[in-house]
């Protein structure tokens, strides 16, 4: 379900640096699950994003397989009545992403793909371990 917002933005030098670098990805956790459904599902295929902070570009292989790319950056983004939160703005398909660092497991978790200027109410957290 996705809803109108309003988008502020403003960089963070300090996590587009603490991004840099490879991530793999390991896990699902279900926005929301339906009754007895998974709340969380385990990496199948191996699936590695890349964070280029100086060139501020980003990849995704799939198996070994470049599967996307595009410009990024991070970002404050705020929404009508909600906290500022950091995300990872994709520029070439207008799309962000929440961003939260777990800094005791080297680890980033990236909120469901979302158009900008809309908020997703019920999307999948992806978490990704760094890997260099």
């Amino acid at each position: 379900m996705g809803c109108r917002a309003e988008t502020n933005i403003e960089a963070s030098n300090s996590s587009l640096s603490k991004l840099n670098g490879q991530w793999q990805f390991t896990k699902i956790s279900v926005g929301y699950p339906f009754p007895g459904g998974p709340t969380e599902i385990n990496a199948v295929d191996t699936e590695i994003i890349s964070f280029d902070a100086v060139g501020k570009i980003f990849t995704r292989t799939k198996n070994g397989k470049l599967t996307e790319t595009t410009d990024f950056d991070v970002q404050i983004v705020s929404f009508l009545g909600t906290e500022p939160r950091e995300a990872v703005v994709f520029t070439k398909n207008q799309k962000y992403s929440l961003l939260t660092f777990d800094d005791t497991n080297s680890s980033i978790i990236l909120y469901e793909k979302t158009p900008i200027g809309a908020v997703l109410a019920d999307g999948n957290y992806y978490h990704y371990q760094k890997v260099k």
